[in-house]
């Protein structure tokens, strides 16, 4: 369950906030949820980066209504571009976090699937430091975008069929327009492969799209694209080098 309410434009946005131990400040990350939205993968992924120093809040972005409803309306407007109700859900998150009091004011932004998208879509002008993005799809305006993103760290799995080719774009066009990144494609791991969802937390369809797109969780793959990522935020939120501590 969400363990705080964040005022937002239209209204209060559950939100769930994990703080790391000691005393701050700390650099902060905005959590967006897959598609099957709050759950205890959520909460997990927040506590797991709260456990590496990071200030984390999950908005739950279906808040408005049922998940396949929101589901929806938030893919039309990710489609459109970056206006919509689950943009300034998300703006505000980034924006609490920003003016914590424990806060260095360095924010990131991280995102799985459905939310791995937005984390893209987010990753220019929009006040972010550093984007980390697991098997997150990209629409054009994106693409397009990229030139001016902040640093990016994306992992997607090589097994994901509605993703092949991904890594190797989005890597291209990073390298191309010259923004530090760290891309990279697991081989035999699927899509999700970094949420571990019990049985039940989707519906007939979810399940069927889980099967489409070889959706499992994997150990191994999960363990090295955190340690990847958490070195990136280091880097980038911290301005710690690799291999400091």
């Amino acid at each position: 369950m969400p363990n705080r309410e964040i005022a937002g434009p239209e209204g209060s946005i559950p939100v769930f906030v994990a703080e790391p131990l000691g005393q701050g400040p700390w650099p902060a990350v905005v959590v967006v949820h897959d598609a099957l939205g709050m759950t205890e993968d959520l909460r997990a992924q927040a506590q797991w980066l709260a456990e590496a120093g990071f200030l984390a809040a999950a908005p739950d972005l279906y808040h408005r209504g049922g998940r396949m409803r929101c589901l929806v309306r938030a893919m039309r407007d990710m489609a459109r571009g970056t206006q919509g109700p689950v943009f300034d859900d998300i703006e505000t998150v980034r924006r609490w976090l920003a003016q914590h009091t424990e806060s260095t004011g360095k924010v990131g932004i991280i995102g799985f699937c459905f939310g791995g998208g937005f984390a893209l879509l987010l990753a220019a002008g929009h006040g972010y430091d550093a984007s980390a993005v697991n098997y997150g799809g990209m629409t054009e305006q994106a693409w397009k975008s990229l030139a001016h993103a902040c640093p990016i760290v994306a992992s997607y799995g090589a097994d994901d069929p509605t993703l092949r080719g991904m890594a190797r774009r989005l890597e291209d066009s990073l390298r191309e327009h010259g923004i530090a990144h760290d891309v990279k494609q697991y081989p035999g791991v699927g899509h999700g492969f970094m949420n571990q969802h019990p049985a039940g937390d989707g519906n007939l369809l979810f399940t069927l799209l889980g099967k489409l797109s070889n959706t499992r969780y994997d150990a191994a793959a999960t363990a090295d694209a955190r340690r990847r990522i958490i070195r990136f935020l280091n880097l980038h939120l911290r301005g710690l080098p690799p291999g400091a501590n």
